[in-house]
């Protein structure tokens, strides 16, 4: 009777023993990391970098994930970063700017494994990375009827951060937002050469201030906050961008030109943690709601809602096609739209 004892006392070790050696064998798998490369300005600009931190937390509350955000300061620093992340072993890297067709190639091709999502991007690269690029022109365009119908002086300014292509759907679709309600109307464009610097935007809106501009449409990262300080002291009305920045100064902005960096960014690692991620060129307009304007402050009149409803409405329906460059807008054309 001991000796049937004693077996089963040593069996029932070796099973238990047994078990522990799987657990220990089992490998635990690490948190999946995402990696947040900042465009120049970085968090704290109440604009871009800010919209897609916004997009990597909403995430972060429904999937389990290891988030870390590098804050380049210069354009070659942020190429080096996105690089950086990937050799590092992020399984997704989120880098919110421009990267040039050959360095976004060459750097997806190094890192195969590595996925990527690249903001205001419409380069065809490796299947490992989701282009996300937004039709800022045609949020531009609503901004620029109700700039138009909201100026006394029908002297209008755009300021924009660096003028490298980027960003001529926001110049353009404004100016031709403000040509569709008023073709006579003066529009003064300046470009701050960097997004980092309020004090750079606020000298910037007072020249065109002092030009007589009485509304002010930004797309300048951090720069813009300057443009609102100086909108705010000299009395006129600023535009702001990418998120509803009447919290900055609810009495001096006017409206806003949202662009949902956030959503694009969610969509993502969506994506990426649900096994469904697809390289190519995702391109989100008012057909997605990912562009538009916003009056969180009420100063909107219901005529420039509805005149800027309207033509939301055209744009849907294809009645009206908005300019995404210089070429375009010098070619383009205020269709005769009825009205009701």
């Amino acid at each position: 009777m001991k000796k049937i004892l004693l077996l089963c006392m040593i069996a029932m070790l070796l099973i238990v023993n047994t078990a522990c050696d799987t657990i220990e064998a089992k490998p635990i798998d690490p948190l999946p990391k995402v990696v947040m490369v900042a465009s120049e300005g970085g968090l704290g600009d109440a604009s871009f970098n800010d919209m897609a931190y916004e997009g990597i937390l909403r995430a972060a509350e429904d999937y389990t994930i290891e988030i870390t955000v590098k804050e380049p300061l210069t354009q070659d620093d942020y190429i080096e970063a996105v690089a950086g992340a990937a050799l590092e072993g992020a399984d997704l890297v989120i880098a919110v700017g421009h990267i040039e067709g050959d360095d976004l190639e060459e750097i997806a091709e190094e890192s195969p494994d590595t996925l990527f999502a690249v903001v205001d991007s419409e380069h065809e690269a490796p299947d490992n990375v989701m282009s996300l690029s937004f039709k800022e022109e045609e949020g531009a365009f609503l901004v620029g009827v109700i700039a138009a119908m909201s100026s006394e002086t029908q002297t209008l300014g755009f300021i924009g951060g660096v003028e490298d292509g980027t960003l001529d759907g926001f110049e353009f679709g404004y100016r031709a937002g403000i040509k569709a309600v008023n073709p006579e109307a003066r529009v003064l464009v300046e470009y701050t050469d960097r997004f980092d610097n309020a004090e750079a935007g606020k000298e910037a809106a007072l020249s065109l201030i002092d030009e007589g501009a009485d509304v002010i449409f930004h797309a300048s990262g951090e720069c813009g906050i300057g443009v609102i300080e100086a909108a705010d002291e000299r009395g006129v009305w600023a535009i702001g961008v990418d998120k509803d920045q009447s919290y900055i100064d609810p009495d001096t902005v006017l409206c806003s030109m949202f662009k949902r960096v956030d959503n694009g960014v969610y969509l993502s690692i969506q994506s990426f943690l649900d096994g469904e991620f697809e390289g190519g060129v995702y391109r989100f307009g008012l057909d997605f709601e990912a562009v538009g304007y916003s009056d969180k402050a009420g100063n909107l009149t219901e005529e420039a809602k509805a005149q800027a409803d309207f033509y939301a409405a055209a744009i849907l329906a294809g009645d009206i096609y908005i300019p995404e460059n210089r070429e375009q807008f010098e070619e383009f054309k205020v269709p005769d739209l009825e009205q009701e």
